[in-house]
């Protein structure tokens, strides 16, 4: 955070006519990082996302951050009641907590050791 660094940038692929998408896509994302990424200890996230024409009551987003199969993290956010067709943007700032060498540093970084998973709920 302070230095500015975009980590990753995701955006959603244009719309198409196509109707038939799946209604769960997008609900769940995953990214990868680097041993890098373990050793910050402050991070911000901005999120933006829009409602289609029915409200959204009860709109939840979990973020989960593992190493290997370990939680490392976990944060929940509410934002309660979200308007019909309104675009909603919203900025997090994540603290880490120190983690041993073993961790951050040691043997095992392979391809999706470094995990973080959003999942996207909503109630009523």
């Amino acid at each position: 955070m302070e230095t500015g660094t975009v980590l990753f940038e995701i955006t959603k692929p244009p719309a198409t006519e196509k109707r038939d998408i799946d209604p769960n896509a997008g609900r769940f994302v995953r990214y990868q990082f680097t041993p890098a990424f373990l050793r910050l200890r402050q991070v911000g996230a901005t999120v933006e996302f829009t409602v289609g024409d029915i409200p959204i009551n009860n709109f939840r987003m979990i973020e989960r951050h593992y190493f290997r199969d370990q939680l490392l993290k976990s944060f929940d956010f509410e934002f309660g009641f979200c308007i019909p067709s309104s675009k909603n943007t919203c900025e997090h700032i994540y603290e880490f907590p120190p983690l041993s060498e073993e961790i951050s540093n040691g043997p095992g970084w392979s391809a999706g050791s470094g995990l973080h998973k959003t999942q996207v709920t909503k109630g009523n």
